[in-house]
C-alpha cells in the first residue's frame, strides 16, 4: 500500500483559473459548421462523377465466399470521401442508376482484419441514386427544417449556439479548476507510491481506453496494430498518469481517513438503483458485477475530493 510521508494543506487551496466567455465568432463558427453538415442532396440522371453522392447496396467475396461485414444495403457513399477501401469509389465512377458492377479489389496489406489484409477481394455492387450536394444557404427555412425543438428562426438559433458554446467553455473551466485544485493538492503532498497500487492504476487507464475503443466499434489489439504501439509500449506512456493516479488515491484516502468520512448501505442500495436504470438491468444481476466494499471506497473518496474542491479558494 502507498504510504503517506506529508499531507500538504488540502483545504482553502488557492487557486487562478480564467473562465472563457463564448464569443461572436465562436457561434458564427458553430452555425457554419452546422450549416456545413446538412448540405441539399438533388437528385440527378446521368453517371456517376467525383464528389456524387450515391445510394448503393453491396456484398464482398472473398475466394467466391461473402465475408463477414462486407455487406450492407441502401449505403449512403459519397465518391471521393476515402470511406472505403482504395479502388472501391474511382471504380463506381462512370456507373448509371440501376446497374449491377463486380468491383475487384485488394484489401491494403495493414487492413485491421488479418483474414482480409492484403486479399484480392471482389464486391458487387448495385447502384440506386445518384445526387449532387449542394450547400444549405442559412434561413429560416433552413432552421425549420432541422427539427430542433422550439428553434425556428435564424435568431432563435443563435441564442441556442451562444448557449452551447458558453456551455462548453463552463464544463471546461470547471475541469480545469479541478485539475488546478488538485494538481495544487498533490504538489504539497509526499507519497511512497507502491507499485502495485501504480499497476492497478494502469490496468484502469487500460480498460477504460478498452471501453472507448469499444464505443467506437475498435477492438484495442486492433487501435495497437493501427498506431503501431505495442501493449509494453502503450503502457510506458501511461506510467506517468498511472502513477499520478496511485498518488491520488492515496492522498484521497488519507483525507477522507481524517474526516471519518463513511458511506452507509443506504446511500450504496441507492447507487446501485441509479446503475440498474443507466443500463437497464435487474438488481440482482448489477449485484453481480459490482462490489459493495468497492463501491463504498469509491463514494468515500468522492466525498474527500468533494470536501477538497468545495473549500477551494478560486479567483480569475
Amino acid at each position: 500500500m502507498s504510504k503517506i510521508i506529508k499531507l500538504g494543506q488540502y483545504k482553502n487551496i488557492q487557486v487562478n483559473v480564467k473562465k472563457d466567455l463564448a464569443t461572436d465568432e465562436e457561434v458564427k463558427a458553430q452555425i457554419e459548421a452546422l450549416v456545413a453538415q446538412n448540405p441539399l442532396y438533388i437528385e440527378k440522371d446521368g453517371e456517376v462523377e467525383n464528389g456524387d453522392v450515391t445510394t448503393i447496396d453491396f456484398e464482398g467475396f472473398k475466394d467466391g465466399v461473402p465475408f463477414d461485414g462486407g455487406k450492407a444495403d441502401g449505403h449512403k457513399l459519397e465518391i471521393g470521401s476515402g470511406q472505403f477501401i482504395p479502388g472501391f469509389e474511382d471504380k463506381m465512377i462512370g456507373m448509371k442508376k440501376g446497374e449491377t458492377r463486380d468491383l475487384d479489389l485488394t484489401f491494403p496489406e495493414n487492413y485491421g482484419m488479418k483474414d482480409l489484409a492484403g486479399k484480392d477481394v471482389v464486391f458487387k455492387v448495385t447502384l440506386h441514386k445518384i445526387e449532387t450536394k449542394k450547400d444549405a444557404e442559412l434561413n429560416d427555412e433552413f432552421v425549420a427544417s432541422l427539427q430542433m425543438p422550439n428553434i425556428t428562426t435564424v435568431d432563435e438559433l443563435h441564442i441556442q449556439m451562444k448557449n452551447f458554446v458558453q456551455s462548453q467553455h463552463d464544463q471546461k473551466y470547471q475541469m480545469n479548476v479541478q485539475n488546478a485544485v488538485f494538481d495544487k493538492l498533490l504538489t504539497e503532498c509526499e507519497v511512497e507510491v507502491n507499485d502495485e497500487d501504480v499497476k492497478i492504476a494502469l490496468d484502469e487507464h487500460i480498460n477504460q481506453m478498452r471501453n472507448e475503443l469499444a464505443r467506437q466499434g475498435m477492438g484495442l489489439e486492433q487501435y495497437l496494430q493501427f498506431t503501431g504501439f505495442t501493449m509494453e509500449s502503450l503502457q510506458e506512456q501511461l506510467q506517468p498518469a498511472a502513477t499520478q493516479q496511485a498518488k491520488f488515491k492515496a492522498v484521497i484516502d488519507e483525507i477522507a481517513k481524517i474526516e471519518s468520512l463513511s458511506t452507509t448501505d443506504e446511500e450504496i442500495d441507492q447507487q446501485i438503483d441509479m446503475i440498474a436504470q443507466q443500463y437497464q438491468m435487474d438488481k440482482n444481476e448489477v449485484l453481480n458485477h459490482v462490489n459493495k466494499d468497492g463501491l463504498k471506497n469509491d463514494n468515500n473518496r468522492f466525498k474527500a475530493s468533494q470536501i477538497v474542491l468545495q473549500s477551494a479558494n478560486v479567483s480569475e
